[in-house]
């Protein structure tokens, strides 16, 4: 939703967000001011994070603005330090600001690193943030024991998915907008989908993204590893555009990373589309919710970590309409638009006749 308001981050608040992850602060707050994020407060560690908490975050949370509050953990992933990102939205506080900050905090997040975002809680109230509610927190997100790790998270995603896309679907009204909060795919939805799954590259998909980065092959096809929980490299053979829709694979899911390359006004151009490819539904249930759960994940790993910006990203169930025709309208889909709709129309034919001149009018107002 962070495209609805369009308020970004300062770049000192970008610069102070960078050293943060290094693991020197324990809190930080972030607020709105003239429609950008800036950085309202911070502190460095004191004790450990439990003894930190309520000693540092209560006296944060302002009873009538909302804020977004990212509290450091003493633990660390293969990020680095990992994080609990707290949206305060209190009752009391005028229902525009609560609309801003809610469609805000996505851009937030990206700003900062999903990888680093441990935990996510919503409060408005005190109770709801405080040591003791996310603990409370802490034990909801429990799912009963035959439950994976991953399966424990699916379940929390599912729901919440569920509950966000109703509750937008309330909010929206019309049937066009309904529509697209369940069908569009991007940014904007991993917003609302928590953080999503983040299973771990494995060191030859890794080498593969640092090949991609250097240009030196210009496709990637990547598989989830179910059982142990990996995102695996199946190849990177070299691939035309007119080979690329023999490349999904018509039995099972895959991710595919292409670098298209096409003229455009004139100039050869490259674009890097993101491929989601899950064959209708003869895929199981479980594997369709991983592979839905952790492309967020893995698309937030390419961009922040091996610097690739993905141009076009698109959810497919078969390889048949992936022509070049269909590629380059979904790389340049508005230049055609506004071709169309803003061609000049063309004079009217035949010979026009002589220009009248108009002379001023003399020193005593007769005409000359």
């Amino acid at each position: 939703m962070s495209h609805q308001t369009g308020i970004n981050a300062t770049s000192e608040l970008k610069d102070f967000l960078a050293r943060a992850r290094g693991g020197a602060i324990r809190i930080m707050k972030i607020v709105i001011r003239n429609e950008e994020l800036v950085l309202d407060l911070c502190r460095e560690p004191a004790q450990s994070w439990d003894k930190d908490y309520d000693q540092f975050l209560l006296p944060l949370l302002t009873p009538l603005e909302p804020s977004y509050i990212l509290y450091r953990l003493d633990s660390q992933n293969a990020q680095g330090y990992e994080w609990i990102f707290i949206a305060w939205s209190p009752d009391q506080s005028p229902v525009r600001q609560k609309m801003v900050y809610a469609a805000t905090r996505a851009t937030l997040k990206k700003e900062f690193g999903g990888g680093h975002i441990k935990d996510e809680i919503f409060g408005t109230v005190e109770d709801d943030v405080c040591f003791d509610g996310y603990l409370r927190h802490r034990s909801s997100c429990s799912s009963p024991a035959p439950l994976t790790t991953a399966e424990q998270e699916l379940q929390r995603i599912k729901v919440t998915e569920y509950k966000v896309v109703w509750d937008e679907r309330r909010r929206i009204g019309t049937p066009t907008a309904r529509a697209r909060v369940t069908m569009e795919f991007g940014l904007d939805k991993r917003a609302q989908t928590l953080q999503g799954l983040a299973f771990p590259l494995q060191e030859d998909a890794k080498r593969a993204l640092q090949l991609l980065r250097q240009k030196r092959i210009n496709y990637i096809q990547l598989r989830l590893d179910v059982d142990k929980e990996t995102i695996e490299l199946v190849h990177t053979k070299p691939t035309e555009t007119h080979e690329l829709p023999y490349r999904i694979p018509t039995d099972s899911p895959r991710y595919h990373f292409f670098v298209f390359k096409h003229s455009h006004q004139g100039q050869l151009e490259e674009a890097l589309v993101f491929i989601y490819s899950m064959p209708g539904y003869t895929c199981s249930i479980k594997e369709r919710m991983l592979y839905s759960s952790c492309k967020n994940r893995l698309l937030d790993e390419v961009e922040r970590d091996y610097q690739l910006e993905v141009t076009k990203k698109m959810e497919i169930d078969n390889g048949d309409g992936l022509t070049e025709e269909f590629l380059y309208e979904e790389v340049h889909p508005m230049e055609h638009t506004l071709k169309q709709a803003f061609t000049k129309p063309r004079g009217p034919g035949g010979k026009r006749g002589n220009k009248r001149l108009i002379k001023g009018a003399g020193e005593n107002g007769e005409e000359n």
